[in-house]
């Protein structure tokens, strides 16, 4: 079957941004100061915030002290390369960056199982009130509200939310 125009120009906007992800950022390549001594110097830049955002995770912040590159705790995880080889992410500001990757997807992939724990106990709960048909007329009024509140809790879940980031790679 052919391909529509569509189909194939969304197509090649993938391989472009997969392309895209194996080219340096912009930022890697120009002579610069060390993203420590921006985070140390540079009045606005509140990580303060940030330590406090990996407190409510009772988690610790990425140390961006030293300029080495990303490694993987387990060594499963494969860095992404340029072309000639060189890493994707490479010092502080590469961990930093490859930090914000990591934890947007494991906000995804978080969100995608708390939505499927949820959906499945409002669906047992639906089918539990529906099972037990209850014979007052003042019961079966409450069970009823609550299936109806139930089923608008499912069609929540069943949408997807949006949040703005601000730019932080400049690849491509």
């Amino acid at each position: 079957m052919a391909m529509s125009d569509l189909e194939r120009q969304r197509r090649q906007l993938e391989r472009e941004r997969e392309l895209a992800k194996q080219q340096l950022d912009i930022v890697q390549r120009i002579p610069r100061r060390t993203f420590q001594d921006f985070l140390d110097n540079d009045e606005g830049v509140d990580t303060a915030h940030l330590g406090l955002c990996y407190d409510g995770m009772n988690r610790l912040p990425p140390d961006l002290d030293n300029d080495h590159d990303p490694v993987s705790l387990t060594g499963d995880f494969e860095f992404l390369k340029t072309e000639s080889g060189d890493p994707v992410y490479s010092g502080a500001l590469g961990r930093a960056e490859l930090e914000v990757e990591l934890l947007i997807e494991a906000a995804l992939t978080l969100a995608d199982i708390i939505s499927k724990y949820k959906k499945k106990m409002i669906k047992e709960r639906i089918a539990d009130l529906e099972a037990n048909a209850i014979p007052k007329d003042d019961q079966r009024a409450v069970a009823l509200k609550e299936i109806i509140d139930l089923s608008k809790a499912l069609e929540r879940l069943n949408k997807t939310v949006r949040h703005s980031f601000p730019t932080w790679e400049v690849r491509g």
